[in-house]
Parts: structure tokens; sequence; C-alpha cells
């Protein structure tokens, strides 16, 4: 047992060191997607928020002429003069406005006033009537010559005028992006606490489970090793079996073969010594056929092909006739029955439970010593009624209670089976217990009444 705990303690291990690193990777990956969307939606909401700016606080500024031709100075210190006291200087960093050619018509930093870029892809988008917003470190070409500390979150706002479908230009806001990251830290932080407790729940929760798939691996592993130790035992006597069987087979062979020379090669027999071979050779060739026929037997039984006639008979009538016979074929064995007091009626196959009775009866008469008596007892239970047959012989291991010799001193080794298969038929049950040197007892029940008829009765009573 300590050593098949520390296997299951070692696995448990190795399991939680490989399912670690999954585990861990699914919580990156997770944390990374949050990230991502985090930032997603602040960058959304600066588009949001350029949007506005474009369209409340610098659209009625200007008009479509004037952003695409130009400026004079006093509309760009009269712009200057609104936005500063609209306070747009203390949350913005850089405030562009674009005409469609790529240059800067507008700007709080004058130097960048009146200059001409490369137009790039999110000024483009703007140009094209999306806006747009990424993060920045401020180095892009359009910001050359300018002091813009990054990172930033740069944001394009288109401009259409009122009454054209066109985008005439394009507003771009620069915002800080140092309290984007603080919010988005403080907020991934939160959400990596709630992610790191629940990956940690999730991870403690795999071990009861492996737990207990360790538990049923090891329970199914020894179930395969008892049904591997089963089956090599069954093999076992399967062999003792085909040894046992075809030593009688053999025996029987050898006296038709011997008895039938002697007749074939003697010139002198007379005709009661040929009819005395010929009687032997019967005897043996009905050996061998009724080995053949119990064998058979079993095998159709086995294989379900057996149909039972089955009528209501008195189980201690039919003991009783069995015991009759057996002391005629035995007029030495001491045989005592103890009958039901009750009823003893059962529904059953009268040819198959009165084979059975012959086999237990006969072999229990065979291994016992002479004189020493064979007690037979017929007790009714609750819904069935239970067979006793006791001997005081050896005794028999369960390998001996499989393979035990069958019908009187011809055994074969399919007494046993056959009657096990002839309780299981009937819907029994059939076992023995037995101590070396103590004798055998050999029990097997049969229901009172079988499950059609039971089911009859209720119906008939409904």
């Amino acid at each position: 047992m300590p050593r098949i705990k520390n296997e299951s303690l070692r696995g448990l291990l190795r399991f939680g060191l490989l399912a670690l690193v999954p585990v861990v990777a699914l919580g990156a990956a997770i944390a990374q997607e949050l990230n991502a969307d985090i930032q997603g939606r602040y960058l959304a909401t600066g588009r949001t928020s350029a949007t506005l700016i474009a369209q409340t606080g610098i659209q009625p500024l200007l008009n479509e002429q004037e952003l695409a031709g130009g400026l004079t100075k006093d509309q760009i210190d009269e712009i200057n003069q609104r936005l500063q006291g609209a306070s747009l200087s203390d949350e913005v960093r850089r405030i562009k406005v674009w005409n469609r050619a790529g240059t800067v018509i507008y700007s709080d930093n004058p130097a960048l006033i009146g200059r001409t870029f490369a137009i790039d892809a999110d000024l483009k988008e703007a140009l094209e009537g999306n806006a747009s917003a990424s993060v920045t470190d401020g180095h892009d070409e359009e910001n050359s010559g300018d002091n813009l500390p990054g990172p930033l979150i740069q944001v394009y706002a288109p401009l259409v005028f009122k009454g054209n479908i066109n985008v005439s230009g394009a507003f771009e806001l620069y915002l800080p992006y140092a309290p984007v990251q603080a919010a988005i830290d403080g907020e991934s932080h939160r959400l990596y606490a709630l992610l790191a407790i629940g990956l940690a729940l999730f991870y403690a929760s795999m071990f009861p489970i492996v737990a207990l798939a360790d538990r049923w691996r090891r329970r199914a592993q020894a179930a395969a090793i008892a049904n591997l130790a089963t089956q090599e035992r069954l093999n076992a006597l399967k062999s003792q079996f085909l040894v046992r069987i075809s030593h009688q087979f053999r025996t029987a062979l050898v006296g038709i073969e011997g008895f039938s020379e002697v007749i074939r090669d003697s010139e002198q027999l007379d005709l009661d010594e040929v009819k005395a071979y010929a009687t032997d050779i019967h005897n043996d060739a009905e050996r061998l056929d009724q080995a053949f026929g119990r064998m058979l037997a079993l095998d159709e039984m086995e294989a379900g092909r057996v149909a039972l006639d089955k009528t209501r008979l008195d189980l201690n009538r039919l003991v009783g006739d069995v015991v009759e016979r057996a002391r005629k074929q035995t007029p030495t064995a001491v045989i005592t029955v103890t009958p039901e007091p009750s009823s003893s009626m059962v529904d059953c196959d009268h040819a198959r439970v009165q084979q059975l009775l012959s086999i237990l009866i006969d072999n229990a008469i065979r291994y016992s010593p002479a004189a020493n008596q064979v007690d037979i007892a017929v007790t009714k239970q609750t819904n069935e009624i239970e067979v006793t047959v006791s001997d005081h012989g050896p005794g028999m291991s369960v390998d001996d209670g499989i393979a035990a010799a069958g019908n009187g001193s011809r055994g074969t080794g399919l007494g046993l089976p056959i009657a096990r298969q002839i309780v299981r038929l009937h819907g029994g049950r059939i076992w023995f217990a037995s101590k070396p040197g103590q004798g055998t007892q050999v029990h097997f029940t049969l229901p009172v009444e079988t499950k059609a008829a039971v089911e009859a009765k209720v119906t008939a009573k409904a």
C-alpha cells in the first residue's frame, strides 16, 4: 500500500508540473487578450472624443474653401484664442488640421502650419471618411522638428462640412498615453488578479479529478490483473479437463480396441466369452457416447440453445425419486433426506433438475468414504427452495469445485459445470462450502415461481 500511495503521489506531481505549463500559457494568452481589449476600448474612446472636438470645436471655425486654400494669420490667431478658451491645451498634446493634399493648414505648433507631408495610412483612412486611433511614439515624419514626447494616442477624425458628402480634410489630435496606460494597468491588475485566482482554482480542481481517474485506472489495472489470473487458472483447468477427458476416451478406446482384437484374432473363443467381450466393448462405447452427449449438452446450455420444459413439481418427491435410484445403484451408500415440511412446489424442467440432483448426489457418494452418510436437506426460503447436498469426504478447493468429476465413477469433469448451467437456466443460484478433511456442502436454489407466472398473477389481481 505505501508503494501504491507513493506512485500515486509521484503521478500527481508529474501531472501538476505538466499541467502547469499549459495553464500558465493560457493565463498569459488571456492576459494579453484582456490588455488588447482594454487598450482597444480606450482607443475607441479617443476616436469618439476626437470626432466630437472636430465637429463642435474645429468645423465651426472653418469652411471648405479655407480648408483647401489655407488660413491667414488673423484666422489662425482667432482659432488659437478660441481653442485656448475651450481649455483644450490641458488635455491635448498637439492639434493639426489637414486638407486633402496632405498640408497642415492649422496646428497649435505654428512651425507645422503650411507644411506638406506624405499621406500615411492613418491620415488616408480619415480622408476616406473613417476615424482611426493608434499609439505612437511621436517620431513620425509629420512630427519632424516637433517636440512630442511619446507614447501618445494619435487620433484622426474626418472633416465633412454641411451640404457636402465628401471628406474635405482631417482633424488630428494627440492625447497623452500615460493616463491611459495607468488606467489600463490598474484595470489589468484587477483582471489579472481575478484571472490568477480563477486559474489557480481551475488548476487545483484538476487534482481531485486526476486523483479519481488514477484510482479508477488502478482499479481497472487490478481488475485486469485479476481477470488475467482467472483466465490463466481457467486455462489450467481446461488443460486438466482435456487431460482427464482424453484419459477417459483413451481408456474406453483401449478397451474397445483390445477386446475387438481378441475377438478378431482368437480362434478358440466360445459364445459366452464372445458375449463377455462384446459387453465390455458395448459398455466402453456407451461410455464414450455419454461423454460426448454431456459435452454437447454443456455446450448447448452455455450457448443458450436449450429450451426448458417447465411444469409444476414437488421438489421433495423429485429428491426422493433420485435418492431411491442412487440407493439401488450403490446399495452400500447411506443417504438421509430431510424434506421441506411445508410446500416444496417449484416451476422446473423435470428431466434437467433430475439430472442436476443425480450429478450432486452421485458426486457426494463417490467422494464420501464407505459407510459415511450423505445428507440431503430441502428447505423453503422466501421465494425459492434451497437444496443442500452434504458429504463427509476430503473436501475440495475452488478449482476442484469447477473441475470436479461428473456422474458416477465414469466422471469426465463435466458434472458440476452441467449442474451450474441447469441452475442458471432456471434462474437459481449454486454455491458450495468445503473444508479439507471435513466434507463438502453443495447448495442450489430454484425459484418457487417463474417470472412469467408471477407477472401473470399480478396482472390477474389488477
